[in-house]
């Protein structure tokens, strides 16, 4: 039986971090619902001190949200851990989330303490947040780039204050995916109890990497961002994430109880309330995830989408027709066919040869064909002028298959 990731859900927070985002307060319901209702355990919903329309819009969430577990990180000071909790107390589920620097440089350059202040200020910050509640997590901010005995000590004070989950961070995108995994499968040996969550950065191009090798050494929970949203280059994509998990289950003896036919859905609100489209490119969610512009590619599409496909559009929301072949210099006759008959046109061998032959000389002088390029070909294609337009244009058609 695969086991079940659970998911620690941060576009509300890390994801709003992202340069140039910012969220109203019915927005942030928007998106929490849409993220509750894909089956999400835990809304990481906002940093509840850093003011009060990000404490409001956290407690109008904790009060209209009762499908996920509501929660507001705090910094590991009293005034933190308090304000954290009345933003979320009102919540049917609710967690409050504390969290320190533990890496050298942070230490000294950022918080200006030593490695003792922080162990203390870790472990009371917990300790004062289950005097609210029991669903206490903690992270080690940086924690790959701090000391390993360190990230022990810390990881021993929270567990005898009764921490729920300790969050792995890997702050800056910086751990190569075993280097993470060695890191996991240490803390586990150490501490046979401990209940981790993944928390990894995109910097090197890693992040979703990084989050699938903690949870086969162990970790149960990982944090991600929809759109792969956050600080610098975004937090492990939420869709990825779930997408690789539900797509490999088999392999890596894992699931997920989302709904990932919400994936499209949701990360278009995300999408339009942060103003940030995804990348052409951008895995699963971006508009090119089910587009083919090489010939040889499209002829096996169009036989058996399984040739070039590992997941169906109607996966992750979206219809079966939202498959697109584009006709570009590398295409070949049979996308273009596909192309014309939903165009309305069902051109014969010849015919079809001589539209191709159109169609790649307009390509030689635009980058991409419109619908009425398309149109004017095939309409070219079926007059009995087309062969003196093709002689007169110096063009040669081959002879159809």
């Amino acid at each position: 039986m695969p086991r079940i990731v659970k998911f620690f859900e941060t576009t509300l927070r890390d994801g709003e971090q992202t340069p140039g985002i910012n969220y109203f307060a019915e927005e942030k319901l928007e998106i929490a619902r849409a993220l509750a209702d894909m089956g999400f355990d835990t809304l990481d919903c906002g940093f509840a001190i850093s003011g009060e329309p990000e404490f409001e819009a956290i407690r109008l969430i904790a009060r209209n949200v009762h499908n996920a577990e509501i929660c507001s990180i705090a910094r590991s000071f009293p005034d933190d851990i308090d304000r954290a909790w009345e933003a979320v107390k009102d919540a049917e589920h609710s967690s409050i989330h504390p969290f320190i620097s533990t890496s050298p440089l942070h230490r000294e350059v950022k918080l200006g303490k030593t490695r003792a202040e922080v162990l203390e200020l870790a472990r009371t910050a917990v300790a004062r947040g289950r005097q609210y509640t029991p669903n206490v997590d903690f992270a080690l901010e940086d924690t790959t780039r701090t000391e390993h005995d360190f990230i022990l000590e810390v990881i021993e004070a929270v567990m005898k204050e009764g921490v729920r989950y300790v969050a792995l961070c890997d702050t800056v995108g910086f751990a190569l995916p075993w280097e993470f995994g060695e890191l996991v499968d240490d803390v586990r040996r150490e501490f046979p109890d401990v209940r981790i969550s993944a928390h990894c950065h995109d910097d090197l191009g890693l992040a979703v990497a990084n989050a699938l090798t903690a949870l086969m050494h162990g970790a149960e929970r990982v944090d991600t961002c929809f759109n792969g949203l956050g600080e610098r280059a975004g937090n492990a994509a939420t869709e990825e994430v779930v997408m690789a998990i539900r797509t490999r289950r088999q392999n890596l003896d894992l699931d997920v109880k989302v709904d990932t036919t919400k994936i499209i859905p949701t990360s278009r609100l995300v999408a339009r309330l942060s103003g940030m489209q995804p990348q052409w490119t951008k895995a699963i969610v971006g508009a090119n995830a089910f587009a083919h512009g090489g010939g040889v590619h499209q002829d096996g599409v169009l036989k058996d989408t399984r040739t070039y496909e590992i997941m169906r559009p109607e996966d992750i929301g979206l219809p079966a027709s939202d498959r697109r072949m584009f006709v570009g210099k590398l295409s070949g006759r049979a996308a273009l066919n596909a192309q014309l008959k939903e165009l309305g046109y069902e051109l014969t061998p010849d015919q079809l040869a001589r539209a191709f032959v159109l169609v790649k000389h307009v390509l030689g002088k635009k980058r991409v064909l419109e619908e009425m390029d398309l149109r004017q070909c095939a309409e070219a294609a079926i007059s009995p002028v087309s062969d003196e337009m093709i002689k007169a244009s110096g063009l040669v058609v081959e002879e159809a298959d």
